[in-house]
């Protein structure tokens, strides 16, 4: 892949002057990982996010949730600095920063001043080449693994969620990252090491950067942080179709929670704006309809909403709902008559306050270094290649109503995934049965 702007320059941008606009750039490096980068004028500030294919999803059988207490056991030290030492040089620099596991990947993210960027690529490198892994770390990493996992009893809705989604995607992607607590408690400080060693791959790994820097210095950071990073190729991820249909979690609880999935195109077709267009009617705010219709209207709960998700190669929307035991029927039936609406089109003044709330994240989102790094990466993870905020724009442009309405209308929403969580099962009807 080439190293030169996407605009076909070859030659590292001249300093910023006013009416710049952002460049794009991407370079594979020889070991697999890619690095992806815009350079956004008028900011100080810059972002990266690093993804790396050692995701719940890749979690070894029987050892659920090992992702998870690997995103807190890496940031215990790496290369010459134990754990005191990264966070004082880190908090030296000014950087805020994160690391999580998520179904794919693991996710680390940093925002800094963009003068300090290349002071910080080289932490991150010894993270993913050199992690201490030390023994007086993993009890404590794992310790709040567990807690994690039991805040979760306490919060019907995130446990109805993480069921939805083990129960609607194909395994291993609905693994939840959060484990499995028996499995959890069979993990040792000397499995994890090795998981980690034959995780941590570059192979499939994607850097993301926004923000203020120098291509040519950038790129050549890169390649002194990362372009020794070896590994096994990342792991093929293919398992046993999904399970779909209804399932009711029984829990003597004051609240009823109600979840509904359904399959969606992918975020690489081109329609998933369509679709998420079309979503932002149905459950884009206050004036959406779900909320208007189920909650306004009928007082039949004081939560509803859906949301899009997507795999690389499966779309999804994901559908909640939380309400008390005696109104959780109505809810669910006036929930299913909103997605039968849905399939036959929205109006022309839905679709206008729809994109205007779609155009405003876009704005949001080049205000911000670290959602673009964000954005950046998923982009490129889902298509190959990035998208600047100029062609987003355009693409929200080209979005009319005979469009959305033609397109739902050939996708009606059907194949329902419904869990529930209280008291009483739920009779699921209609659109909601699964044939």
């Amino acid at each position: 892949m080439s190293n030169s702007p996407s605009t076909g320059g070859s030659a590292a941008p001249a300093p910023y002057t006013r009416g710049d606009k952002p460049q794009q750039y991407m370079h594979r490096l020889a070991n697999g990982l890619t690095l992806v980068a815009e350079r956004v004028p008028a900011v100080r500030s810059a972002a990266m996010t690093l993804l790396v294919p050692a995701g719940a999803a890749s979690d070894p059988a029987g050892a659920s949730g090992a992702a998870t207490v690997l995103s807190d056991w890496i940031l215990r030290g790496a290369g010459k600095r134990d754990s005191r030492e990264i966070t004082g040089y880190l908090d030296g620099l000014g950087v805020q920063r994160s690391c999580g596991a998520e179904s794919v990947f693991l996710r680390f993210s940093a925002s800094m001043l963009g003068k300090k960027l290349l002071a910080v690529l080289p932490v991150y490198g010894d993270m993913v080449q050199r992690p201490m892994l030390p023994d007086d770390g993993f009890e404590p990493s794992l310790d709040l693994a567990l807690q994690q996992l039991d805040s979760i009893e306490d919060e019907p809705s995130h446990k109805l969620s993480i069921a939805l989604r083990e129960r609607h995607y194909p395994y291993p992607f609905g693994r939840p990252t959060s484990g499995k607590r028996e499995q959890l408690e069979g993990l040792t400080a000397e499995l994890l090491r090795g998981d980690a060693k034959a995780r941590l791959t570059p192979d499939g790994a994607i850097l993301a950067v926004a923000g203020m820097f120098a291509w040519e210095d950038l790129l050549q950071e890169v390649e002194a942080a990362f372009g020794p990073w070896s590994g096994a190729p990342a792991a093929k991820l293919e398992g046993p179709a999904a399970a779909h249909g209804v399932l009711h979690i029984s829990q003597e609880t004051n609240q009823s929670q109600i979840g509904l999935a359904w399959d969606a195109v992918p975020d690489a077709d081109p329609d998933s704006l369509l679709l998420q267009t079309a979503l932002n009617v149905l459950s884009g705010g206050m004036g959406a309809r779900l909320f208007t219709e189920i909650r306004e209207k009928q007082g039949l709960c004081y939560s509803v909403q859906a949301g899009y998700a997507s795999l690389k190669k499966q779309g999804a929307v994901f559908g909640y709902a939380g309400t008390s035991p005696e109104r959780a029927q109505r809810t669910l039936d006036s929930f299913l008559v909103e997605l039968e609406r849905f399939t036959r089109g929205v109006t022309q003044e839905e679709l206008e306050r729809a994109l205007i709330g779609m155009k405003s994240r876009v704005i949001m989102q080049g205000e911000s270094t670290g959602a673009r790094a964000g954005a950046l990466a998923y982009d490129f993870y889902h298509r190959g290649r990035t998208r600047t905020l100029d062609e987003l724009r355009t693409l929200l442009e080209g979005v009319t109503l005979p469009r959305v309405n033609e397109f739902l209308a050939g996708h009606p929403v059907k194949g329902l995934t419904v869990v529930t969580l209280g008291p009483e099962a739920l009779k699921v009807e209609g659109i909601g049965e699964r044939g």
